[in-house]
């Protein structure tokens, strides 16, 4: 193979092209030949060497005479031995035009594999919230579980006496069972419906919806634990976001069920008050979960999004850490603040979607 040169003659951006293994040549419109390359890009085009006449490399990448005859920067797909690779050309110094090669196939495997990692890391995140969240869960499908055994019993003892007739109390009885199943039903399908594992979409969906299912997850322990909520949201249609939604979801559940746990230890008669705000500005829109608990140390604080650090008792430490990804995986940020007299916020903020054109179907 040629001297594919990268010494200290090679300026900077050359060597720096070829230290991380880009497959790039300086191609000379001018005199139709190759001056430079990178050992990867010589590999490529074996057995062609630096110096070769430009209608030989033309014919060893096919498809690189359409995408020359193009002016300035251009994009195209070419072959090498049957190899698709993603080739960009852009305007070089002294007439010269520099060409880059990316394997398309590499690069869809890598695309998948994050997919797929950023998929394990959703559904683990959901395993562990379900984790924490199942001794309350079974305590809550206890309540109406004992609640129909009860009145059925009753039922039962009301028909077995000789004079017994069915009549309303039993309709009412029946009725009431009925209800308190239908209501353990809706439990065990949001559950399931959050655990399930799928691959992450980028749609676009409306915020508030989201964040009211959040809540709607937690709302048992919100309500045993005489917790007051405080939803603020403007009116309309102004907190449409793209990404997804299941993920998104995992954020706020996850900070709420922080800021329940935050007041767990108050004691009798301080206020247990829950906070959802949301703010839309022009480009993104922020909000704001917020509690009357019991704060957050300057120690903690320092080490809030640190993998693997809780300050729950039984906690795993990756919650938070989890969230901030998943937000910043969307193009948002996550933060936190003090607030006064008492409590935490944690803020999440994302950017909006673009407008549809009127007419446009969603």
């Amino acid at each position: 193979m040629s001297a594919v040169l990268v010494d200290e003659r090679t300026n900077p951006a050359e060597q720096a092209l070829a230290a991380f293994g880009d497959a790039a040549l300086l191609i000379d419109t001018v005199d139709n030949w190759l001056p430079w390359c990178t050992p990867s890009a010589a590999a490529l085009i074996a057995p062609l060497r630096v110096g070769a006449p430009l209608a030989a490399l033309c014919e060893r990448l096919d498809g690189l005479a359409l995408l020359l005859a193009a002016p300035g920067e251009a994009r195209a797909l070419v072959q090498v031995d049957g190899r698709g690779f993603e080739a960009t050309l852009a305007p070089a110094a002294g007439g010269r035009r520099a060409l880059r090669l990316v394997d398309a196939g590499a690069r869809d495997q890598a695309v998948q594999r994050h997919l797929e990692d950023r998929e394990q890391l959703l559904f683990t995140s959901r395993v562990v919230s379900i984790g924490e969240m199942a001794t309350t869960l079974a305590h809550e499908l206890n309540q109406p579980i004992g609640a129909i055994v009860n009145l059925l019993r009753g039922v039962q003892m009301r028909l077995a006496r000789e004079d017994a007739a069915p009549g309303d109390d039993i309709r009412q009885a029946l009725g009431r069972a009925t209800d308190q199943a239908l209501f353990a039903a809706r439990i065990i399908t949001r559950i399931r419906e959050y655990t399930h594992s799928r691959q992450p979409k980028r749609v676009r969906f409306d915020l508030m919806r989201t964040l009211r299912a959040s809540m709607q997850l937690l709302d048992w322990e919100i309500a045993r634990d005489n917790v007051q909520l405080e939803l603020s949201a403007p009116t309309g249609d102004g907190c449409i976001v793209v990404g997804d939604e299941t993920m998104l979801q995992q954020v706020f559940v996850n900070l709420v069920r922080n800021a329940l746990d935050a007041m767990r230890g108050l004691p009798a008669g301080a206020p247990r008050v829950l906070g959802a705000h949301v703010q839309p500005g022009a480009a993104q829109v922020e909000v704001a979960i917020t509690d009357t608990g019991c704060g957050v140390s300057d120690d903690a604080q320092a080490r809030l999004f640190v993998p693997f650090v809780s300050t729950k008792p039984s906690g795993m430490g990756i919650g938070l850490n989890i969230c901030r990804s998943f937000v910043e995986l969307h193009q948002g940020r996550l933060w936190f603040s003090r607030r006064e007299p008492a409590g935490c916020a944690f803020h999440v903020a994302l950017p909006l979607a673009v407008q549809r054109p009127q007419g446009e179907p969603a």
